[in-house]
């Protein structure tokens, strides 16, 4: 984290655990039921997921020459590769002959053999054989590639625009905070999944909604993060709109350390040890501290408005744990078991977004988070639905 900022947020995080109070939303946001349950609003979303730059892979899942990785996104199956150059690269998975897939899974090939035909292709999608060639003799090979997206290598990931021909900048979709993403180093970590692609049955901000909050945790997770549901300091952090993204600073101190950071010069602070980051970057990615490294989650819509998809993992800027701390596969796992705890309340969630007369959802003063992330989308999106209550 840019250490100018960083001691800003110290600064605001010691004023509120001093006062034990979090920053409140002027009032509460009703979320309209439709915002998660109309196909009128989920087409707004699609279009905004499709022409907004998505980091599908970490970079190191596809770290050497030949590395591919099949994704899906927005109903699509992605295939990212690094060719022999080194450059990444996304394709639409379809065969050009009669739309199969041509890749599979993850690993090191030069080639990708259609299944149902044997049409070839190579890391730059380019058609390079067939099956009975001479049949094929007045077919222009080079035409018949596999459709290639708009791809940009940023920051440790691999972003993808899913429209053919659409423009990427990543940089400048990532505005104000491209450069603490940028300082976060995410190009020397290393990827440990923890999830591939976990399908569920709830709208995809209903999701987002519990990524930006703490206030579950020691309900749901009370098995797995031992946090007393009526513990004060849950709700301790701060939010902030960064452009279009949402950044949340968590407090790593209690009450009782105030006074002794306070009388420590702002020189000897270090904030990595004070305070904790979670970044939401619109629309699909967050980014959260956790321990030594980072939780990398990426979100897609399912092609109802009443699902989503889920890939969950860690980053480690090392291979080996500090002494005391679980390892990197420890932590993917950790992470794993946190998910499939969300996974039936998200889903719960899910079928009261659907089913419920309550006509909205609330959003409370002390979620100015999600409130944050809902304003965000309407106005990316244009959609006019949402309501602030003033208290």
């Amino acid at each position: 984290m840019i250490r100018e900022q960083a001691i800003r947020d110290v600064k605001r995080a010691l004023d509120i655990v001093e006062r034990q109070w979090p920053e409140l939303a002027d009032g509460y946001l009703e979320v309209p039921l439709e915002a998660y349950s109309s196909e009128a609003v989920a087409a707004l979303d699609r279009e905004l997921f499709e022409t907004s730059p998505l980091a599908l892979l970490a970079s190191s899942e596809i770290a050497k020459p030949n590395d591919y990785h099949v994704r899906m996104s927005v109903g699509r199956s992605i295939l990212l590769t690094r060719d022999a150059e080194g450059r990444a690269r996304a394709f639409l998975n379809y065969c050009r002959h009669r739309g199969a897939e041509p890749a599979r899974g993850c690993g090191n090939a030069r080639v990708f053999l259609c299944p149902y035909h044997g049409w070839s292709y190579d890391t730059k999608g380019r058609l390079t054989g067939m099956p009975l060639r001479d049949r094929f003799k007045d077919l222009d090979m080079g035409r018949m590639g596999l459709v290639e997206l708009p791809c940009e290598e940023r920051h440790g990931f691999v972003w993808v625009v899913l429209r053919p021909g659409h423009p990427i900048d990543v940089a400048s979709h990532l505005g104000p905070l491209d450069a603490e993403i940028a300082s976060i180093g995410a190009e020397r970590m290393t990827y440990f999944n923890a999830l591939p692609e976990e399908p569920l049955e709830t709208n995809w901000k209903s999701v987002t909604e519990g990524l930006l909050e703490g206030l579950h945790v020691p309900f749901v997770h009370a098995g797995t993060f031992a946090t007393n549901p009526q513990a004060l300091d849950l709700d301790l952090g701060f939010f902030d709109a960064v452009g279009k993204h949402v950044r949340w600073v968590l407090p790593m101190f209690t009450r009782a350390d105030v006074a002794r950071i306070r009388a420590t010069p702002e020189s000897e602070w270090k904030p990595n040890e004070l305070v904790a980051y979670v970044w939401w970057v619109s629309p699909n990615l967050t980014l959260a501290h956790e321990y030594y490294g980072l939780i990398y989650a990426d979100l897609s819509p399912g092609e109802k408005p009443s699902q989503a998809v889920f890939r969950y993992g860690w980053i480690s800027p090392i291979l080996e744990a500090p002494p005391g701390l679980p390892s990197p596969e420890e932590m993917a796992s950790r992470t794993a078991v946190a998910v499939r705890q969300d996974k039936p309340v998200w889903e719960g969630c899910g079928r009261g977004l659907r089913q419920g007369a309550h006509g909205a959802v609330v959003i409370g003063r002390n979620e100015p988070g999600l409130k944050l992330m809902h304003e965000s989308v309407a106005r990316q999106t244009g959609y006019a639905g949402l309501r602030v209550a003033k208290s």
